[in-house]
């Protein structure tokens, strides 16, 4: 026991006088630690609870003569009777099998009748026995000893004291869930896949209508939960699968993954167990390289892109297709295409049909292009999009390349040179003119086959002219229909096709006919009494 000398006033020491005038205050503290909380725990359990200081000082005092003087003293400097000053509480495990997280705490002062109260952390032993245990808890603190006036001077006295009380914990049996192994599956980014586990009950106590959970962790996501089990004795190891999805990452490894018992004890109450984790491995998402190649695409005209996907990742897809996404100034005949099942290294070919519009122009454009497949439970999986170049070749035409010549009145027969000046191959084609007055034809039509780009041909057509037409070069409209490389028919722009019309072929001058001539030169030659051939008057007739 310490006995701490306080001089409060005055510096004399005390005479023999003094000695007999001593009058004592027994006002040591009474301290008893408690837990608050239940004090029941499990094997591997962690568990905080609440420890309570309380001081059963009644606060009262046992004084001899002079009291008056002792109250002025007690007053003066608001003493308080039985309070237990600086006080601290150390809780410690004893034989308990469990572990203290928590050291020495400070409770300050406690009045005589309070309570002071403290959080103290435990993490119980995987293996520990259930039974009821005692844990150390060593309280020191301060309080006053005694009073010792005399006259105008007096002294106060304070001991240190140290104690050891216990307070009881009972480790009860309990189902103690452990996880053993765990695997993943057709585990990678926005995919389902499949989480395995194996658990144990390392615990005591048997779990019975056991069904085990698996917690959302990023980036795993049960799609399927609360998988009965059954009964789990000691000892005993249990399997389950859930169906997950995998939402998005950053680096493809190791994830964890985390799990409860869910379960009835002994006594039928609903427990559910701590979470326990384990280890499944994220494997990147597929990937893709594309390239493409145009055939038969010009501006007004169809043709078709052919996408090459090559599988540059580490997973085998399934069902792979490319999806093709519009724009303008496209229209798509065909959007979605199969390719298959793709290995790594693997490619495949997805051929599209697309139409260019006549506000096309003969240019390249970019297109977006997906590859979607099947994940291990049928979901469709996107990959990010990717561009692909698309060109577009100019309008198809011809040009003709000479000029007809036909005679005012006449029926004759007009012949052309083609030229194909666009840069696709004409197939099977056909080439057509259209005439309107003063031309008319019932041969409008000139089969060409095949025109290779920069290759000519001849066409000609039989075309009656009106008499009466003034004589110039006029033009008709001539246009080719064709088969283009994917069998599609198209027809060129209208070309003009010049043809220049001259006058009627009778000899005669000035350009008039020989009936106009006779019939007015026959009255002439009677005046003069000419005689005139009857063969010619007959030929004016």
């Amino acid at each position: 026991m310490l006995i701490l000398l306080i001089v409060v006033s005055g510096a004399t020491l005390w005479s023999g006088s003094a000695a007999a005038e001593r009058y004592s205050d027994f006002s040591k503290p009474e301290l008893d630690p408690t837990i608050r909380d239940n004090n029941v725990v499990a094997s591997g359990e962690t568990r905080t609870f609440r420890l309570s200081v309380q001081n059963r000082h009644d606060g009262s005092t046992k004084m001899g003569r002079g009291v008056d003087s002792i109250s002025q003293i007690i007053q003066s400097h608001r003493i308080n009777i039985g309070a237990a000053t600086a006080t601290s509480a150390t809780v410690q495990a004893g034989d308990a099998p469990l572990d203290v997280r928590t050291g020495q705490q400070s409770l300050g002062t406690i009045d005589a009748g309070s309570n002071r109260q403290t959080a103290v952390t435990v993490e119980v032993d995987e293996s520990a026995t259930p039974g009821t245990y005692r844990l150390p808890v060593t309280v020191s603190y301060s309080y006053i000893f005694n009073i010792l006036p005399d006259s105008d001077e007096y002294v106060i006295n304070r001991n240190t004291e140290t104690t050891t009380e216990y307070v009881t914990v009972r480790v009860e049996p309990s189902t103690r869930l452990a996880v053993v192994d765990t695997t993943g599956q057709s585990l990678y980014e926005n995919a389902e896949g499949t989480v395995s586990v194996t658990v144990r009950n390392n615990g005591s106590e048997v779990a019975s209508d056991a069904t085990l959970l698996m917690e959302e962790s990023s980036p795993l996501r049960p799609q399927s939960n609360d998988i009965s089990i059954g009964r789990l004795d000691p000892g005993e190891t249990a399997q389950a699968s859930f169906q997950v999805g995998i939402g998005e990452f950053n680096t493809a490894g190791n994830y964890t993954a985390a799990f409860r018992l869910q379960y009835e004890d002994e006594n039928g109450n609903t427990m559910t167990s701590a979470a326990r984790t384990g280890s499944v491995v994220i494997s990147p998402a597929p990937m893709y390289n594309l390239s493409a190649e145009t055939t038969g695409l010009y501006v007004d005209s169809r043709g078709a892109v052919a996408v090459t996907v090559t599988n540059t990742g580490e997973r085998t897809v399934r069902d792979a297709r490319a999806v093709l996404d519009p724009l303008e100034p496209f229209t798509l005949v065909s959007s979605t295409a199969s390719i298959g099942t793709l290995s790594p290294g693997d490619s495949g070919t997805a051929h599209f049909k697309l139409e260019a519009s006549d506000q096309a122009i003969a240019q390249t454009y970019p297109l977006t292009v997906t590859v979607v497949h099947d994940d291990a439970y049928g979901n469709a999986v996107e990959s990010e999009p990717q561009t692909i170049d698309v060109g577009v070749g100019p309008e198809s035409t011809i040009q003709v390349v000479d000029t007809a010549q036909v005679s005012a009145g006449g029926t004759e027969t007009v012949t052309y040179t083609i030229r194909n000046i666009g840069e696709e191959t004409l197939l099977d084609a056909v080439a057509r003119i259209n005439t309107n007055s003063p031309f008319d034809t019932d041969d409008d039509t000139t089969y060409v086959g095949t025109l290779a780009p920069g290759e000519e041909a001849t066409v000609s057509y039989t075309v009656s002219t009106d008499g009466a037409v003034t004589p110039k070069t006029y033009s008709l409209d001539m246009s080719v229909k064709y088969d283009n490389a994917l069998g599609d028919t198209v027809v060129t722009d209208v070309s003009r096709a010049p043809v220049t019309v001259t006058a009627g072929g009778s000899g005669l001058p000035f350009g008039l006919s020989e009936t106009i001539i006779v019939g007015a030169m026959v009255p002439l030659l009677l005046g003069f009494g000419v005689v005139y051939r009857t063969d010619l008057l007959s030929r004016v007739r």
